[in-house]
Order: structure tokens, then C-alpha cells, then sequence
């Protein structure tokens, strides 16, 4: 089992075990294992299947669903491992399609729906693609929760089939098995149950990964309601682990995380949380420098651009090395000078800097400047002169509105090379202007509903800074 899946399998007095199986042994289409460990009990009537796939492990006494999954995870053989409960279906191909499509560093949950048991097939109008996690104060503290109302719309009306979302309920979730196991597996700190939504959640996250939701491929949960559970639960225990979960992860306690829990919380803005103020970085940048006087400058030539910027681009250019770097945009040439030194420091590389003004902006060997329109097309004409042959980059850092930003993206991506980047700057930018004209955040959106994004992919290297002028919008060519 190579690149297998083993399916984990936690039961406890579960009546729906059997049908749960047999979905997955029917819907499965890659090589995949099913570990169903029985938790303090026997099936009865016995469960009877003529499949080697299966494997049954009985724990003559209950020793809880965390101990099971690492226990099952333990001997699975799967290059993958998929938790799931003991009674829910699946998609056709599900295996197939969240192993395609599973980074090293993610944990994945396939869309959720409600299941009907009497039909065994999805309520599809019980939709889950994104949940949250609540705040310590809300009236239901520390869980994971599902969005609502207005919420609800805005959320799901992401059309990313494969995005973040901040929490998922915990019914299924799905991983390459060596990070299970980097992780540290479930925390039996916890005890047998309780809290593994939060659990699965924050893990990802705070490890420096990501959770991500495959609308791709589906599974449905039966949601038991006014049923209530088919053994009995300590009210106890779960308020004990309910409070292990709340110390681990409210106080950092995770020894394994690269991240902090207000990361997560900056990150999505989730309901109930005390709101942070939604700053615009590029206004709070400009009032600083009208309001002090404070002029920024590289080498004496004014470059408005935050710190955490140049230090990305200093990186990229560094690693990847490319010939030429477009800038749509030069201003005073602060900036321009910067990425001209960069080359100097790699040993190769030229700038072409393009504007309509010319602002008297410093000579260097490795600046070729143009005077013009971004789209003209005779400005056009004399760029793809200069790059023919040539590696090359591009950063959008002219006219931030959407309609300019469509027109930059629409003529320059084809100019960039594979492996490199085209950046957008400002594009989060909102002001009285913004509002009416659309800001350059709209733009990439259209970007990537497009033909043109077909070989481009946003990449996420800006997580290392908090703030970025560039923040969301480094775009890299496949």
C-alpha cells in the first residue's frame, strides 16, 4: 500500500457500523484498508464480510476514540489515513480525490453533508464546507461551530474547490500518515472523547500547515440529535477534556506549534471573538509619513514600501534568480534601486521600470526605465524586446484599481516565466475611491475565474509576516 489509504475506524455500540463499511469497501476506488476498532464490544448481530480489506481489533474494555485512532494508526499500512465515524458515506472515488489533492503539510476534510439513514444518501441542502472556532466567552465556549445567516452565504459562496477553512466538526478528517505521527497523533491528555474538532483544527494550523476543505469529493454524517449517543457519555469527562483543550490551546501550550492561536484568529475574524480593527497597512503607512514627515528611502531615494516587503522580495529574487524584473509602477525609484541592488548582490538580473512620469529617478547599470502607459502598446512592444529569451518577473505596483489591474494581468502574465512570480501590490487597499472604482484584490479574484490563471497559483509566502503592502498577492507561474 504504497500510496494507500487506511481508513480508521473508532466504534463504540455503533448500529451503523456495517453500513458504514460497506459504503466505503463500495465507493472506495484506489487500494485502501478499513481498521475498525471495537471499543469494549462486540457487534451483534456479527458483522460478516468476505473482504481482506478489513480488519477488526476488539478492546474487550473501552479504551476511548482517541486511544483507538492511534492505536489503528499505528499498524495502518496507508501511505494516507483517513479517520472517519462509524456511520457515514461516501462519494464515489473519495480515496482517489483527497489523496490527489493533499500537501504534505494539510489536513483535508472532504464538504459535509447531513445524512439521511433512511435512505443512506446526503441531505443536500445540509451543506458544511466551512465551520469556526468559538471564543472562550461565547455561549458555547472553545468548539467548533457552524456559520449562520448572512455568515453562512458569504462563506459558502467561496467558489475555491480547494480552500482553508478554520475549524471542521471532526467526523472525518484526512492526512498523509507521517504527519499524524509528527503531530504527536490524538492527545490522550484529553481522555477518550471530547474536543477533537479543536483538536484536528488547531493542529493543523498551529504546525504551520493548513486545514483545507475538497469540495471535490463529499462525505455525510449522521448527525444522532435527539437520539443522543447509543452509550452513555460522563458529562465529567467531557467537561475535563473540554477544559485540557481549553488550557492547551488558549495558553500555547502545544510544544509542537510554529504558530501562536491569535495567528488562527487574525486569520479568519470567526464570529464571537473580540473583532480586531481591520487596519488599511497602505493608509496607516501614509498618514505615518504625512502626520510625522517621515520620508522612507533606500540609498536616499524615497521608497514607499513596507519593511516586510522588500524582505519577501530580497528572498524570491534571491531564490530565484530570475533575468529581468518588470516593475509596473516606478514612482521616486526607491523601490526600483532596491531590486537593482539585489541583482548586484546575486551577480546577475536587470530592472525594466515602467511610468507615465518621470520623477528624476536614479541611474544604475542594471535600471532600464520607460516612460509610458503599463498597456500602451508601443510601452508593450519595447518590453517583450528587452525579456525576449530572458527569465522573468513581474510586480503590479502602478494604478491599484481594478479595471488597471485587469488590464496588467491580462498583459503581463503571459510575459512571466515558469517558476516565477507576478505580484500585485495593494490589493486589500480600500478607501473612499477604492469602494467606487474596486481595488486590485478584485482583480486577482476575476484573475483566477479566468482562462488566463489556467498555469498561475497563488502562493501563501507571505504568512511569515503579519502585514504586507503585497500581502495575498504573490502569484506563481507553474
Amino acid at each position: 500500500m504504497e500510496n494507500g489509504v487506511s481508513i480508521l475506524i473508532a466504534s463504540r455500540q455503533e448500529i451503523y457500523l456495517e453500513k458504514t463499511i460497506r459504503d466505503v469497501l463500495s465507493n472506495a476506488e484506489g487500494e485502501i484498508e478499513v481498521i475498525v476498532e471495537l471499543d469494549g464490544y462486540l457487534p451483534n448481530p456479527q458483522i460478516v464480510l468476505n473482504d481482506n480489506r478489513v480488519t477488526f481489533i476488539h478492546n474487550p474494555i473501552s479504551i476511548g476514540q482517541r486511544q483507538c485512532i492511534n492505536h489503528a494508526a499505528s499498524i495502518a499500512k496507508g501511505k494516507y489515513i483517513m479517520k472517519c465515524d462509524a456511520h457515514c458515506s461516501f462519494d464515489k472515488g473519495f480515496d482517489v480525490k483527497l489523496a490527489v489533492d493533499c500537501e504534505p503539510s494539510w489536513t483535508v476534510i472532504p464538504r459535509m453533508y447531513n445524512l439521511d439513514i433512511e435512505t443512506w444518501k446526503p441531505k443536500f441542502h445540509k451543506l458544511t464546507d466551512y465551520m469556526y472556532i468559538s471564543s472562550p466567552t461565547a455561549e458555547k465556549p472553545f468548539r467548533a461551530e457552524y456559520y449562520t445567516g448572512s455568515e453562512y452565504r458569504r462563506v459558502h459562496s467561496n467558489p475555491k474547490l480547494i480552500d482553508d477553512t478554520m475549524a471542521c466538526m471532526g467526523p472525518c478528517w484526512f492526512m498523509h500518515k507521517d504527519r499524524f505521527f509528527e503531530q504527536g497523533g490524538c492527545d490522550e491528555g484529553h481522555g477518550g472523547w471530547g474536543g477533537m474538532s479543536v483538536e484536528v483544527s488547531l493542529k493543523a494550523w498551529l504546525s504551520g500547515g493548513s486545514l483545507k476543505v475538497n469540495k471535490k469529493t463529499w462525505f455525510a454524517h449522521y448527525f444522532r440529535g435527539g437520539v443522543g449517543f447509543p452509550y452513555h457519555i460522563s458529562g465529567h469527562d467531557v467537561d475535563k477534556a473540554r477544559k485540557y483543550s481549553q488550557d492547551l490551546w488558549l495558553n500555547d501550550k502545544w510544544d509542537k506549534a510554529t504558530r501562536k492561536l491569535q495567528w488562527v484568529v487574525d486569520k479568519f475574524q470567526p464570529p464571537t471573538w473580540e473583532k480586531k480593527v481591520q487596519t488599511d497597512m497602505y493608509q496607516v503607512f501614509y498618514s505615518h509619513i504625512l502626520r510625522e514627515g517621515y520620508i522612507p528611502t533606500w540609498r536616499g531615494v524615497r521608497c514607499i514600501k513596507l519593511p516586510t516587503d522588500l524582505i519577501l522580495y530580497s528572498q524570491i529574487l534571491w531564490d530565484n534568480k530570475p533575468d529581468i524584473l518588470i516593475e509596473c509602477g516606478t514612482g521616486f525609484g526607491g523601490s526600483t534601486l532596491f531590486y537593482a541592488d539585489c541583482f548586484n548582490t546575486i551577480g546577475k538580473g536587470h530592472v525594466i521600470s515602467i511610468d507615465k512620469l518621470n520623477r528624476g529617478q536614479p541611474p544604475h547599470s542594471r535600471i532600464t526605465y520607460i516612460n509610458g502607459r503599463m498597456t500602451a502598446c508601443d510601452t508593450l512592444a519595447t518590453v517583450k524586446d528587452l525579456i525576449k529569451g530572458k527569465t522573468v518577473m513581474v510586480v503590479l505596483d502602478g494604478n491599484h484599481y481594478r479595471k488597471q489591474v485587469k488590464r496588467e494581468l491580462y498583459f503581463y502574465t503571459p510575459m512571466v516565466t515558469r517558476g516565477q512570480f507576478i505580484v500585485v501590490e495593494d490589493i486589500y487597499r480600500k478607501s473612499g475611491l477604492t469602494q467606487r472604482a474596486g481595488h486590485g484584490g478584485e482583480a486577482v479574484d476575476w484573475f483566477f475565474k479566468t482562462k488566463l490563471s489556467k498555469n498561475f497559483k497563488k502562493e501563501p509566502i507571505d504568512e511569515q509576516f503579519l502585514y504586507c503592502i503585497s500581502k495575498g498577492g504573490w502569484i506563481r507561474r507553474l
